[in-house]
């Protein structure tokens, strides 16, 4: 009988070490996933950022050398839509953190609910079968 006891400890050591092992290992496995789909979501976003400045600049060089030819004064079209990006600039530091705090929550929560959605599907598929 001692035995037998001693066994089931034994066991049940063991098994709680395999249930911790297998949690760490699950745990960074979910790190990964998540850390890859915010990378690669943080990338592309970088990449349209880069592509829409392009196109952001080259209009505001446009529309400076058209108010400039209807002024008669190139400098002063560079001046005027300069001017224009202070006023945009001066908003948004009066009202920065909810134009930016607000679409960050929303693109994270989107990355992690969609993670989970996928995780939870597969779920659903594995208890079918």
């Amino acid at each position: 009988m001692k035995n037998n006891l001693g066994q089931h400890f034994e066991n049940l050591s063991e098994d709680t070490k395999n249930y911790i092992k297998s949690s760490i290992d699950y745990y960074k496995l979910d790190l990964f996933k998540k850390s890859a789909l915010t990378l690669a979501t943080v990338g592309s976003l970088v990449i349209k950022a880069f592509v829409l400045l392009l196109i952001f600049i080259f209009l505001s060089i446009g529309l400076a050398f058209l108010i400039g030819n209807e002024i008669q004064s190139i400098a002063n079209g560079f001046f005027i839509v300069g001017g224009f990006y202070v006023l945009l600039f001066i908003i948004a530091l009066l009202s920065g953190k909810k134009l930016v705090e607000k679409p960050v929550f929303v693109v994270l929560n989107k990355i992690l609910n969609t993670n989970k959605e996928i995780l939870d599907d597969k779920d659903k598929d594995n208890q079918d079968v």
